[in-house]
């Protein structure tokens, strides 16, 4: 009898597991109908994403599909009717949530890094990847188990609409090499072969990693040789250029909203020695005012690299090693920075 029971109890137990689905229904359409295909690459190694709770009731997190690459393409295919010769593929590489418990009740987390490539010829274009890790507090979200899975739905749609306009890095990939596309790629990059850095300003990552700096642009210094900004090779200042880095004698320097950091390198890679106010200053109404007269590099209020400025600034405040990604030039927060990431 007690069999018997049980046995009609168990389908109860089966059915009222709850599911949040991460539907697909964004648009990514590409505009310029240069996109022949969308192939999912699924390099997770633990396919189960995770459980978060909606006031107190876990849901288990999935896709709505099981065949998650005859999903991805059917997503394609409804918003790209036209096609062109592009084959892109978009690689999953991290994907899990999570219930964090807090003092008074507990919050979502979600955890993701995805990547898109560009193939032609038979080899993989590295295109763009992105790394996801955030929170979700009660308070801030009536239903978190909808808010995840709809974050989740978009920083897909995002990354593969950005990908579109993409000029793809110029390192060809095999298929092999695809498992560990991070460590191929940064080894054949400039920056990470040569023994030193060439002077000069660096409008954006790529321009850094390839060791190709500027031609219109020179870094300014006062008569004392102390950093003050960038300006043209023709003496006229440029004070609204958007600039990634500064190489001066063989040293470089990251822009930050409020300063220049010189950026390191040990056996993880670059990195800088940063503050959560330099990175990402708040109600600082002199860095804000400074940055709109001056521009983004003009910007730097004095001698922010002699000695002096540098004791000054490590004796002020908290500082954490920030890692710059090597594909993307993106900064890596610790786990224990302070700021929610």
């Amino acid at each position: 009898m007690k069999k018997r029971l049980l046995f009609f109890l168990f389908p109860i137990f089966i059915s009222a597991q709850k599911y949040q689905f991460i539907e697909l229904r964004k648009n990514i359409k590409d505009k310029n109908h240069t996109a022949e295909s969308l192939t999912l690459l699924d390099r997770r190694e633990d396919k189960f994403i995770g459980i978060v709770s909606h006031r107190k009731d876990p849901y288990e997190v999935k896709f709505e599909k099981d065949d998650l690459e005859k999903l991805f393409s059917d997503w394609f295919i409804e918003y790209n009717k036209e096609r062109g010769s592009n084959q892109y593929f978009f690689m999953l590489e991290h994907l899990k949530v999570e219930d964090i418990p807090t003092e008074r009740s507990i919050k979502g987390h979600l955890e993701m890094r995805i990547a898109t490539f560009l193939k032609k010829n038979n080899q993989y274009y590295f295109l763009k990847k992105n790394r996801i890790s955030k929170d979700y507090q009660q308070k801030d979200h009536a239903y978190i188990t909808r808010a995840i899975a709809a974050s989740i739905s978009a920083e897909f749609s995002n990354i593969i609409k950005d990908s579109y306009d993409i000029k793809e890095l110029n390192i060809p990939i095999s298929e092999t090499d695809m498992e560990n596309y991070e460590k191929v790629i940064s080894e054949k990059l400039p920056i990470f072969s040569s023994v030193s850095f060439a002077d000069g300003v660096y409008k954006d990552y790529e321009s850094f990693a390839m060791q190709k700096p500027d031609k219109e642009l020179m870094v300014r210094k006062n008569k004392d040789g102390v950093i003050k900004g960038v300006k043209r090779v023709d003496d006229y200042d440029n004070l609204n250029r958007e600039v990634f880095a500064v190489v001066d004698n063989g040293l470089a320097y990251k822009k930050t909203p409020t300063s220049l950091i010189e950026i390191e390198k040990d056996n993880n890679g670059f990195f800088i020695m940063a503050s959560e106010e330099e990175l990402f200053p708040q109600n600082n109404t002199m860095t804000i005012a400074g940055a709109a007269s001056f521009g983004i590099i003009g910007g730097i209020i004095g001698a922010v690299i002699d000695v002096a400025s540098s004791k000054a600034r490590k004796q002020n405040a908290k500082y954490y090693r920030v890692g710059i990604d090597a594909l993307t030039g993106e900064y890596i927060l610790p786990e224990n920075f302070g700021r929610s990431k």
